[in-house]
């Protein structure tokens, strides 16, 4: 994999946590000779990256905008290694995605969509509503919410309910004490910026945009996180179902409408407490600049980069929380579809606002209940191993967790040290790259100057100096070797003393020999033996290291 430099304000092009993000006008994705030529940026300054289909890391793949190109072998080359495309616009709206691998789900689409006249798109509903109150819930605790109470009675009666209309007016109930509970919230923006930002974006007012007066089209930064977020979930959540076999648009609960994945709403629901706690996280530690959100001219707020790049590494979280909601769901239909198979009738009457079932004959089971919903037995599936998992990804509200995950930038394992961007094991490898292009960069420069005529090493005075070292140390060997007529064994040197030299650091060797540090660092290295006046330094310094 080939990297080159950052372009501001974007930070550098990589693959981390299996994520990789494009951003700016002009993006391209094409593929040469076999490898994934990526390019983004803005103008002239722009950023590339050469992956490899081994060995890359890749799962996702997110564009951010809408200007630019791919080919068709750029995707043929992303589903080859089993990695998604998201196409991001820049209002945060999902535009497009690529499906990984192919799935099989005749069967299961079949039982989706009949769950409407069978009665399970109503049980489905109460259960992923559920768990969005839940999470809601503890969030409210968290906030020090005063309307616990009334939460909690509007949560009950989600049991009661038995149509779609019902469930949507609970949870609309309990979204109004939710997000009024946000009102306390605080956003804090750097000192100097505040006179920069419109007045509006240090406080927060509502879910509801001013514009719109729906949650698009958000008017304050809180809202503008809370909607980029949401998009990135809404993609994982279409993934997830596509790879299930399920259909993103044939929803329960959103009601259908063209151009949007009604299901891939559905599914997300339970989740969106979880964003919405990682946004509480987000604000109560991180402090904001102006330059992290952009107003519009129609007053639309958005985040800019490179926080979005930042919080584009979420996704694998998400899919994390998703995955097994997708799997209740796809087992809910598939033991929907064995129960017809079984000649179950079931019809829905609506009684006193309640939902009743009727069954045919008492030798054939009826449609279960909230109680016995499939969902509460099915078992979570597991989700696969990745590099980068950990117990700071798997758990999905950690105590103490950094809000935006920090990645190696060689191996993409998790790095525990701030302002680090390599972990324990590729720092000494990093350490040795970054001494080579130190030393290479060196060695040009004097090459340069040695054409100019600038050289610093061949000055009279320089040449000099040279000579009378040369000369001293000429004359030291000559009366050693006087003074010490016995044989040498350099071999003795190479096996005994060389291997150990590792232990020592160059200025510890060169403060006991009087050698220089280039002289030092060959000796080491053992591609150069010392004469035989040192090896009795050499060999007390490692003696004293290894006592």
């Amino acid at each position: 994999m080939q990297q080159h430099d950052s372009t501001f304000p974007f930070p550098r092009l990589q693959v981390r946590a299996g994520i990789l993000v494009a951003d700016g006008y002009g993006i391209t994705l094409r593929v040469l000779y076999g490898k994934l030529h990526v390019e983004d940026g803005i103008a002239d300054r722009r950023r590339t990256l050469v992956l490899d289909r081994a060995g890359s890391g890749l799962e996702r793949l997110v564009l951010l905008g809408k200007t630019g190109s791919l080919t068709l072998e750029a995707l043929a080359w992303l589903r080859a290694i089993g990695a998604a495309l998201v196409h991001l616009g820049p209002d945060g709206a999902v535009l497009a995605h690529s499906v990984p691998f192919g799935y099989d789900g005749l069967p299961i689409r079949r039982a989706q969509a009949l769950a409407i006249a069978t009665g399970l798109d109503v049980i489905l509903a109460r259960d992923l509503i559920r768990r969005k109150l839940d999470g809601q819930r503890a969030n409210l605790a968290r906030l020090g919410g005063r309307d616990l109470r009334t939460f909690d009675s509007v949560r009950e009666a989600l049991g009661r309910v038995g149509t779609i209309d019902e469930v949507r007016l609970v949870e609309a109930k309990a979204a109004a004490l939710y997000w009024n509970a946000w009102s306390s919230v605080p956003i804090r923006f750097t000192g100097r910026d505040l006179a920069r930002i419109p007045a509006r974006w240090a406080r927060y007012d509502s879910r509801a945009s001013i514009l719109t007066g729906a949650p698009r089209a958000a008017t304050n930064p809180v809202n503008a996180l809370l909607n980029y977020l949401y998009s990135l979930l809404e993609s994982e959540s279409r993934l997830a179902l596509l790879s299930a076999g399920l259909d993103p648009t044939l929803g329960v609960l959103h009601a259908d409408h063209r151009n949007r994945d009604s299901f891939a709403l559905d599914a997300m629901e339970p989740v969106r407490s979880d964003v919405d706690a990682f946004v509480l996280d987000l604000l109560e530690g991180h402090v904001f600049t102006s330059r992290e959100f952009v107003e519009l001219p129609n007053g639309v707020c958005r985040v800019r980069a490179p926080l979005t790049h930042d919080l584009a590494l979420t996704l694998p979280r998400w899919r994390l929380l998703v995955a097994p909601i997708v799997a209740h769901l796809a087992q809910a239909f598939r033991t929907a579809l064995l129960d017809r198979g079984d000649a179950i009738v079931t019809t829905r009457t609506l009684k006193k606002g309640s939902l009743s079932t009727q069954s045919a004959p008492p030798a054939v089971a009826g449609r279960p209940t909230s109680a016995q919903s499939p969902l509460h037995a099915t078992p979570r599936k597991r989700p696969e191993v990745r590099p980068y998992a950990s117990k700071q990804w798997n758990a999905p509200r950690p105590e103490g967790l950094a809000l935006i995950p920090l990645v190696c930038a060689s191996c993409g394992n998790p790095v525990n040290k701030r302002r680090r961007r390599y972990c324990e094991a590729c720092m000494p490898r990093a350490r040795r790259a970054h001494g080579e292009r130190v030393i290479a960069a060196a060695r040009k420069a004097l090459v340069t100057r040695a054409l100019e005529g600038t050289d610093p090493r061949a000055t009279a005075q320089a040449n000099a100096q040279r000579g009378e070292a040369n000369a001293s140390h000429h004359r030291q060997n000559r009366e050693w070797a006087r003074e010490h007529p016995e044989q040498r064994d350099r071999a003795w040197f190479l096996r005994e003393v060389t291997p150990k030299l590792d232990a020592l650091s160059l200025a510890e060797i060169a403060k006991a020999t009087g050698l220089s540090l280039a002289a030092c660092s060959r000796f080491r290295a053992g591609t150069r033996t010392p004469h035989p006046r040192h090896w009795h330094v050499f060999a007390k310094l490692v003696e004293e290291k290894n006592a």
